[in-house]
Parts: structure tokens; sequence; C-alpha cells
């Protein structure tokens, strides 16, 4: 009888020791998962982040965006300086300040992006709706103060050329608001402040003319990809 019962024991113990074999075997094979998920997770997780880092960064980088941009507009002006007696003078004499041409302007520009500030230039060409026939080019620089997703506030610092009648030079500076409505389009207004060099007169060898201009006109943006 205490035979059999040793027998039962040493069977029971033989059992347990299987038991907690299997269940060692088992905790390692469980652990080795684990660390193979957490290498392969590693592993393939941080080239995709990485990749996608990239990605937002290459779309981010600056340059690698711009914003093309029409307009035109509509403006006239105030003339300072009158040598010529051109007509439209505002006060009793002809050396009075004077009313401009009504002219058109048109600009053909580029922006690039920015959170807030955007760098760029542009070339405009402006031709008189009456009085004498006239017409120049000014290339300029553009800078832009984005004050919301819609509304922004435009400058540019350019050297207008006049091409006809007679060829002639001077220096520009504009400022003005632009607000976009929908698909890229929007209403903007520039006050313009601007010195041409003219011929001689009588009185002087070279004449200066200031002008101070308000100009009101559409626009169009268009973001594009390089």
């Amino acid at each position: 009888m205490a035979f059999r019962k040793s027998l039962v024991t040493s069977s029971a113990l033989v059992k347990t020791e299987r038991r907690f074999e299997r269940g060692a075997t088992s905790g390692r094979l469980m652990r080795f998962v684990a660390y193979l998920t957490v290498y392969c997770h590693l592993f393939w997780a941080n080239p995709a982040q990485a990749q996608v880092s990239s990605g937002a960064q290459a779309r981010d980088a600056p340059g690698r965006r711009l914003h093309g941009l029409a307009a035109l507009s509509v403006g006239r002006g105030l003339r300072f300086n009158n040598p010529y007696r051109l007509a439209s003078p505002l006060g009793d004499s002809s050396e009075s300040v004077s009313l401009s041409a009504t002219y058109l302007d048109l600009m053909l520009g580029a922006l690039g992006t920015g959170s807030s500030f955007q760098h760029g230039a542009a070339v405009s060409g402006n031709v008189a709706l009456d009085g004498i026939g006239q017409f120049g080019v000014t290339p300029s620089y553009l800078v832009q103060y984005r004050l919301s997703p819609m509304l922004g506030l435009r400058g540019r610092l350019g050297v207008p050329v006049v091409v006809a009648p007679d060829t002639t030079w001077g220096l520009e500076a504009a400022v003005g608001p632009n607000l976009g409505v929908a698909f890229g389009l929007g209403v903007m207004a520039e006050l313009v402040g601007s010195v041409f060099l003219g011929a001689a007169t009588e009185e002087t060898s070279v004449t200066a003319i200031p002008m101070l201009s308000v100009q009101l006109g559409l626009f169009f943006d268009h973001e594009v990809s390089l």
C-alpha cells in the first residue's frame, strides 16, 4: 500500500514538474513573441514616420510653392508739380496741383509662401485712358503681409519707366489692402506715390514731378507647386 502511495506521489510530482516546464516554455515563447513584435514595430514604424515627416517638411519647405498673381486696376492721381502746364489744374494757375490722366494698370507677379510675410516680384504696365497717349512699365519688388486667410496688406517698391510719349523714369512705392472673395478672385486698392524725372524747362535744368495716385481693381491669385 505504501508502495502504491509513493508511486502516485512520484507520478504527481512528475506531472507537476512537466506543467511547470510547459509553463516556463510558454512564458519564454510569449516573451519572445512580445520582443519580436516590438522590434518589428520599431523597424517598420520609424521609416514610415520618417517618410511622413520628410514629406511634410518637403511640403512646408520655403520656395516649394508660389502664388501667381494677376491684377487689373483703374486709377487717377494728383500731380504736385506741373512744369509743362498740363491740363486739369485744380488751382487758379497752371502751376498749381493738377489731375493726372485716368490710367489702366495690368500687373503680373509672383509671391512666395510664408506664415505671415510673403516676398516676390511683379511687372506692371499702365496706359493712359484720356489726354496725351502714355505708356509705361514698372518692375517692382513685392511684399505681402497676411492678416487673415482672405485679407492681406500688399506693398511694392519699383522703378517706373515711361516709354511714350517721351522716355523717362522715376521711383514708385505703393501699399494697399487686398481681399479674396472666391476661387482665387478678389478686390484690391492701392495708394501709389511716385516721383518722375522730366525734361528741362526755362526755369530749371531737370524737373521732378511728384505724384500721388489711388487705384482700385480686381486680382486673381493661384498657388502653383514647383
